[in-house]
């Protein structure tokens, strides 16, 4: 830091009564004075803007409240995963508030394409009486022609989604409203939401229509608080920005996580071991986020809606389902990634900028893990295709198809990518760092090369490729005080990274290796602290013998209630 950058973090760590350390993470972020950084450390659901800035939103309101009124049938068609489920659940306990009994649909991965198909417009027909209200959450906003169907059957159609619209304004649904951060003409300040985000704003806007019409008054309203777990899990499970209005919601919905009100909730975190300490954002990504999206990856979303839906009786056998269902997903993984790493490490060889993979019987809801676990070990954007699926009806008849799922780095918008290759897909949606798509099995080499191609014309943002450190610690660093000062900045995730300190020349000891782990300990200023190195036993065991510069993210851990610091090291020289 230049000598005016440590003045400036000297004094926001006075202003504040911050360590030295975090207000000078502070002020690598921007957040340079008090009036910056405040809002940050200790952000207030009161700071979060107004949802009538959505475009379509007033159109959706009238529609829901004249459907509530009038006692027509309100259905709502999700998606399988996190963010899909618990938007179909927030919005499903919401209305059931108001003795609405919505039906809720979540399709199948492994027999259904992605959102909103004629199939399920179908079977949802056959569950109402006409006229009834049809809304999707997490999905909808490419389904022009299933939207139009829809209406021809009688359904009245609100999409409210956060993926990427089509930029062919010819392929936008002409449903009754559509609430879009994402879409053009958008006001609304913050475009990053969740699919589960989106929702909620929609529901924060009913209850004020609600309020308007007598039906809550502000004493009688319900509290939306009472809806961020959903939202929390929602949008750190989708991998969404944890920045701005994202933060708000994601800070408050970990304390209502924490609160344990939530039976299903509740239940899942006793189940995984999750409560004991602090709720992150960590914890709803590694524990949480992937025992419900097994049921999903499993052809059993509901078993996930289920639970987050139970009032207590059955939470408890539902949350052991779903860790069963997760085991499985386990296996089903490992029986895949040994080939998987086969068929990259030929790409990489053969210097290919992507990994395109494929593998005629991949289990369909595992390839997306595998797409992250290629991204983590390779640094590169990777798809990740299986042909164990059914055939696509298209107007030539049935096709034979595969389907991929693709996770991107930092910096590439996959989305984008994926855009310039449509050409040669028959049916794609996401966002820049996940995606979901079908292509022809006879198309599919035509495809690979073509995404490749793509991918190395494409622009990154070389900023954010490699570990960057955050701050060099010295020996005297008092990590109890640090933890405290970093819990100030949680939730971390996509768009605010744990910091990555570096330690230089220490000396590590009880070295040895665990599965495919490497395993330490260290002294920091007399504290004595656990340490831990995924995937770096093959690595670095035979080279941290003597004295090492260790790069790590400092954590907190519970077990029977206790707490300890712990180290989990993310570079070692």
């Amino acid at each position: 830091m230049t000598p005016s950058e440590v003045a400036c973090s000297r004094k926001l760590a006075q202003d504040l009564r911050l360590p030295e350390v975090v207000a000078e993470l502070l002020c690598r972020r921007g957040l340079t004075s008090p009036e910056a950084a405040t809002p940050f450390l200790t952000p207030q659901l009161a700071e979060l803007p107004s949802p009538a800035a959505l475009k379509g939103l007033d159109a959706a309101v009238d529609i829901l409240a004249e459907t509530i009124q009038a006692g027509q049938q309100v259905v709502i068609h999700g998606d399988y995963d996190v963010d899909g489920i618990t938007a179909t659940v927030l919005l499903t306990d919401f209305l059931a508030k108001l003795d609405v009994k919505a039906i809720w649909h979540l399709p199948n991965r492994l027999t259904d394409d992605y959102g909103l198909t004629m199939k399920s417009v179908d079977i949802l027909a056959k569950k109402v009486r006409m006229p009834a209200l049809l809304i999707t959450v997490d999905c909808g906003i490419t389904s022009a022609e299933e939207v139009a169907y829809a209406q021809q059957l009688g359904f009245r159609v609100i999409i409210t989604d956060h993926h990427q619209p089509s930029s062919e304004p010819g392929r936008i649904p002409q449903a009754d409203a559509v609430v879009n951060p994402r879409q053009k003409d958008c006001e609304f300040v913050y475009k990053g939401l969740s699919g589960v985000g989106v929702a909620f704003f929609l529901i924060m806007a009913l209850r004020r229509r609600l309020v308007e019409l007598g039906v809550w008054t502000k004493d009688t309203m319900l509290n939306l608080r009472d809806f961020l777990d959903l939202v929390a899990l929602g949008t750190v499970a989708d991998v969404m920005s944890l920045t701005g209005v994202n933060r708000i919601l994601v800070r408050a919905g970990l304390e209502v996580i924490g609160e344990h009100g939530r039976p299903g909730i509740r239940a899942l975190c006793k189940a995984t071991g999750t409560g004991q300490g602090l709720i992150t954002a960590e914890n709803i990504a590694y524990q949480l986020a992937p025992r419900i999206n097994a049921a999903g990856r499993l052809g059993k979303p509901q078993l996930a809606a289920d639970l987050l839906l139970s009032t207590g009786k059955t939470a408890t056998e539902l949350a052991k389902e779903l860790e069963q269902a997760n085991l499985l997903r386990r296996e089903l993984e490992a029986a895949v990634l040994d080939e998987a790493v086969r068929q990259a490490e030929e790409q990489v060889k053969e210097g290919m900028e992507s990994l395109v993979l494929y593998g005629r019987h991949w289990h369909l809801g595992v390839i997306g893990i595998i797409a992250s676990r290629m991204v983590d070990r390779f640094q590169l954007p990777s798809l990740v295709f299986t042909g164990e699926t059914q055939p696509y009806s298209s107007e030539e008849g049935e096709v034979a198809v595969v389907k991929g799922s693709g996770r991107s780095v930092p910096g590439l918008d996959l989305h984008r990518a994926l855009e310039l290759c449509q050409e040669q897909i028959l049916r794609f949606g996401g966002h820049a760092m996940a995606a979901g798509l079908t292509v022809r099995q006879d198309a599919f080499v035509t495809f690979r090369s073509l995404f490749d191609n793509q991918v190395r014309k494409m622009e990154r943002d070389e900023q954010q490729q490699g570990i960057m450190v955050d701050a060099l610690l010295n020996n005297d660093q008092n990590c109890q005080k640090l933890l405290r000062g970093l819990q100030l900045m949680e939730p971390f995730g996509e768009g605010n990274p744990e910091p990555v300190f570096l330690v230089r020349d220490v000396q590590l000891e009880d070295v040895h290796c665990l599965r495919e782990h490497l395993k330490f300990s260290l002294s920091l200023n007399g504290t004595r602290l656990s340490g831990i190195g995924f995937f770096m036993a093959e690595q670095h065991a035979p080279a941290v013998a003597g004295r090492v510069d260790l790069g790590f993210r400092l954590k907190e851990s519970c077990f029977r209630g206790k707490k300890r610091l712990d180290v989990h090291a993310v570079a070692v020289r």
